[in-house]
């Protein structure tokens, strides 16, 4: 049955705009006590309105518009609307603040053109005036959405790929039920350096690739262009890798799994038959992004304790420079934090921003992640952190099995670095000790060159 988008007299898809006009329809009948705002993210430079910083702000907004009894619209310009009833209005202005911080490299967030109109946001009293000038802003915001869907459309049949929607997410999730997704699978291993100078690895993360995945079930479809579309696919994914990993024909069991879910999967019964398939043999570990644990903390803290009450870790996962500046992690207290490198973060004055923010956490939580030189774990060696994972943790696990390999003599270090990274099909049936590629070495750690500086805590 198609859909019927607001303000138009054809079937349509749904669209955040036509959901927009929609709800601003709804509210005219009872307005009192309703404030919309709408934050022109499309009017930031370019390099300043990424995706991530987006979704940071989404985040941000999430449980205050909850708060109010309200609905939040991400529009695909990137500007953000949001309706809240009855609010505190110094809680808005003081989260419109924040979010000005967070943007706070363009100079439209604090700029005064003299004229009196913040170009940064726009504020309206639905229950006056403002009403009517709301309506008219959502119908173009619709009208312009349904113009680009249409120049998408055109895209898509001169063989570009076109938005998910959701006649298209049913389609993509009936190839994921027929498809083997332990081909999909990806593992990587991360090390801790000890006391005695060598490099353990502590468990082997397992995740898909989204990029992987639309080139193998959508290539036609982009995936990740309606998020709330997205979440759902990615439920049906976390089943099935599940799933996948719990009938894995592994020749060694892992030290500990680490596992990307979404926080709705910890508390589902798949989990619970996984944790039953391998609790006998490794330890578990669930990474949950840290925007997801964010934009819902009482699941996030349920998952926790159901983790911790059955002696499983939780990882908080996308730690950056960004997401430090605005949110105190201490507050997840998570068995794991994972700092993502970047080479910036050697400049002297942003790395006193990282390690300030990681004083009050434990140097045994920290992980520094994406690793791709040895140049970053000598940064993180210096500074007391001992976990890593990683290009370069990859290389060096495998040129150290390729050291005691018996067959190592008809591979090359990049083969068997790509046969570590598989559970199955092609590399890892082409290698002739699978005993030992699952059977991660004991290596000689790394040492520090830099003196080690005064550890976060």
């Amino acid at each position: 049955m198609a859909f019927q988008a607001p303000g138009n007299n054809t079937p349509d898809v749904v669209t955040q705009e036509s959901l927009l006009l929609g709800a601003v329809e709804r509210v005219g009948r009872v307005r009192q006590g309703r404030i919309a705002v709408h934050v022109h993210l499309s009017r930031l430079q370019s390099q300043n309105r990424q995706e991530g910083h987006v979704r940071i702000a989404l985040r941000m907004l999430e449980p205050m518009v909850n708060a109010y009894r309200g609905q939040m619209f991400l529009l695909g310009n990137s500007d953000v609307v949001f309706m809240v009833k009855d609010p505190n209005l110094t809680d808005v202005e003081n989260m419109i603040y924040k979010l000005r911080a967070l943007f706070s490299k363009d100079a439209l967030t604090f700029a005064d053109a003299g004229d009196g109109i913040d170009n940064f946001c726009t504020w309206y009293d639905l229950n006056g005036p403002d009403y009517q000038s709301f309506l008219n802003m959502a119908k173009q915001a619709t009208a312009e959405a349904r113009a680009r869907l249409k120049e998408q459309k055109e895209q898509g049949a001169a063989g570009g790929p076109v938005p998910i929607d959701a006649k298209s997410l049913g389609i993509v999730l009936e190839r994921l039920a027929r498809t083997d997704v332990t081909r999909l699978i990806r593992r990587q291993a991360a090390i801790v350096v000890t006391e005695s100078n060598t490099a353990e690895v502590v468990f082997q993360e397992f995740f898909v690739s989204v990029a992987e995945l639309q080139k193998l079930l959508a290539p036609d479809i982009s995936l990740t262009d309606n998020r709330w579309l997205f979440q759902h696919l990615s439920l049906a994914l976390d089943q099935r890798v599940l799933n996948s990993l719990g009938n894995a024909a592994l020749r060694a069991w892992p030290v500990t799994y680490a596992v990307n879910l979404n926080l709705e999967t910890v508390l589902s019964p798949e989990f619970a038959d996984f944790a039953a398939a391998v609790e006998q043999h490794s330890g578990i570990s669930v990474e949950i992004q840290v925007l997801d644990a964010l934009a819902d903390s009482r699941r996030y803290f349920d998952a926790k304790a159901r983790l911790r009450e059955a002696k499983q870790q939780i990882a908080i996962d996308g730690l950056n420079e960004l997401t430090l500046q605005f949110m105190d992690v201490a507050q997840f207290d998570a068995d794991l934090y994972k700092l993502n490198w970047s080479p910036e973060m050697r400049e002297s004055e942003r790395s006193e921003t990282v390690l300030q923010a990681l004083r009050p956490l434990e140097m045994g939580r920290l992980l520094l992640a994406r690793c791709d030189s040895e140049s970053a774990i000598q940064w993180g060696l210096g500074h007391g952190i001992t976990r890593f994972q990683g290009r370069y943790v990859d290389s060096m696990l495998a040129a150290y099995t390729m050291a005691i390999c018996d067959k190592s003599a008809a591979c090359t270090l990049g083969q068997c670095i790509a046969r570590h990274g598989v559970l199955s099909g092609p590399p890892r049936h082409e290698c002739g000790n699978l005993q030992m590629l699952d059977t991660p070495p004991v290596m000689r750690a790394i040492r520090a060159r830099m003196p080690k500086a005064e550890a976060p805590r």
